[in-house]
């Protein structure tokens, strides 16, 4: 089973997420996001990448923002509830901290360079907006694996999202792992089971990262350049 699949390649994630393993993937995924996102009943969210699976419908108002990538670009065939438009990872068109929450799935792993993404993605968030990240775990079976979407792009250690997070200036809330059972085990059963026992036990073998992250808004306060300092002229008291 584990041979088989590995000979076969994701499309892109649209298509994927039709097929019955796709499904069972994101069922696994919305049980964590669910778990640690905070309630978007009546807020603004932002998702990043593909995240057609995961928008929460309780949401007042919610973007899909698919990036110009060839595993994203492509859209689900069934209606979507809410706007929908492709972007660029460098230069995200919406307003300063007009998101309360931004989501991110098949998104940072496809970006060319992350810092800026995650720094244009710091300015879309108001103040106390929370980003939600699912990043490929670089250790783990399915960033090593073309069957799916998360086989694609760049995967992360945890030491090295933390420090890409921390340079972006976000501080991590929450940070755990999803998708414990391999790929192939999800074409035969829907993977509940195991996902519970790696997580009751701690299991090193998650396939993605899962990380909650809020802004850290007085590390961003910009320091002021030193070619745009006023020189002010030096007071020596004189003696009378």
């Amino acid at each position: 089973m584990l041979t088989s699949l590995a000979r076969i390649r994701s499309d892109d994630a649209a298509t994927f997420y039709e097929s019955r393993q796709g499904q069972r993937t994101a069922l696994l995924l919305n049980d964590r996001l669910q778990s640690i996102m905070p309630p978007m009943r009546g807020r603004r969210i932002l998702g990043i990448g593909y995240t057609a699976p995961y928008l929460p419908e309780s949401a007042e108002f919610a973007v899909s923002a698919r990036l110009l990538h060839p595993q994203t670009q492509r859209t689900s065939r069934s209606n979507i509830p809410w706007a929908d438009c492709i972007v660029s990872s460098g230069r995200l068109p919406f307003d300063d901290l007009s998101m309360n929450a931004v989501l991110v799935v098949h998104g940072l792993e496809f970006t060319r360079f992350a810092p800026d993404f995650l720094r244009a993605i710091w300015r879309t968030l108001n103040d106390d907006g929370v980003l939600t990240l699912v990043v490929p775990n670089r250790s783990g079976y399915w960033a090593h694996t073309d069957a799916t979407p998360f086989g694609h792009g760049i995967p992360y250690s945890s030491g090295q999202l933390t420090r890409l997070l921390d340079q972006a200036l976000f501080r991590i809330e929450h940070h755990s792992s999803a998708l414990m059972p391999p790929p192939a085990a999800l074409s035969v059963t829907q993977g509940r089971l195991i996902e519970r026992a790696g997580h009751t036990l701690r299991l090193p073998c998650g396939g993605v990262h899962v990380v909650t992250a809020r802004k850290n808004v007085y590390a961003g306060t910009p320091l002021i350049d030193e070619k745009l300092r006023t020189p002010l002229p030096r007071q020596i008291a004189k003696p009378a």
